[in-house]
């Protein structure tokens, strides 16, 4: 049952096989093989190898904790702490359950760029490289959006160290607002584990999730002087 439906899903995003696979599935004098292809191979040789295995076990993380709290990966509530940079759950009683690293979390729905630049990061922690996370919405003025949470995951993106810098607690220029809205859904789409998270934040269909944004977006400004845009930007990867 593996061999004929788990192996083939891998390899399916949005409804449709990869149009560079990983590997092929065949049968020899009747038993299964599996062949890598080039794609994988050459996979060890891109920058962003590095962040493999760390976004994998992150992933996995989100889904083995859903299962030892007896709950569906989908129902998964994660909330953030900035100052330790973890996603977490409380569960019976407010008991804290810490689950993974956000930038681990986060990275491969940015495709390994920094959310404003485009430019490669990294989540390994030795590396000249690594990301920082950031509030979309400047989290300076988090009372203005209650209930909302400004700490939800929907509100956090990565990004490269000197632009984070830069950028501070200014509101970005209207434009990243539907790059957002497009990293989030990505996470809706691909059934991961953060989605329903994100759902319940910010709405449980997309014509609700994009009035929320736009809603918050224009408490920011309220709020600002002035909006903002990096030095730096690379052509679009998402």
């Amino acid at each position: 049952l593996g061999f004929v439906n788990v192996v083939d899903a891998f390899q399916v995003v949005n409804n449709g096989l990869l149009p560079r696979p990983f590997y092929e599935k065949q049968l020899v004098n009747g038993k299964p093989q599996l062949v890598l292809t080039d794609e994988l191979l050459q996979l060890k040789d891109s920058f962003h190898f590095q962040n493999f295995a760390l976004e994998a076990d992150a992933r996995w993380q989100l889904v083995e904790t859903a299962w030892n709290l007896q709950l569906n990966p989908n129902l998964l509530e994660v909330q953030y702490d900035e100052l330790q940079s973890l996603f977490f759950v409380e569960h019976n009683l407010l008991r804290r359950v810490n689950i993974t690293s956000v930038r681990e979390a986060l990275n491969g729905y940015q495709k390994g760029k920094c959310f404003y630049s485009f430019q490669d990061i990294s989540v390994t922690p030795d590396s000249p490289t690594l990301c920082q996370v950031d509030h979309f919405l400047p989290h300076l003025n988090k009372r203005a959006h209650l209930p909302a949470n400004i700490n939800g995951v929907w509100n956090l993106v990565l990004a490269d160290r000197t632009i984070n810098n830069a950028k501070s607690a200014r509101v970005p220029e209207l434009r990243f607002l539907q790059r957002l809205y497009q990293r989030n859904e990505f996470f809706i789409a691909s059934k991961h584990p953060l989605a329903e998270t994100i759902i319940n934040q910010t709405g449980a269909t997309p014509q609700q999730r994009q009035h929320f944004l736009r809603q918050h977006y224009q408490l920011a400004l309220d709020h600002a002087l002035h909006r903002w845009a990096p030095a730096i930007e690379l052509p679009a990867t998402f």
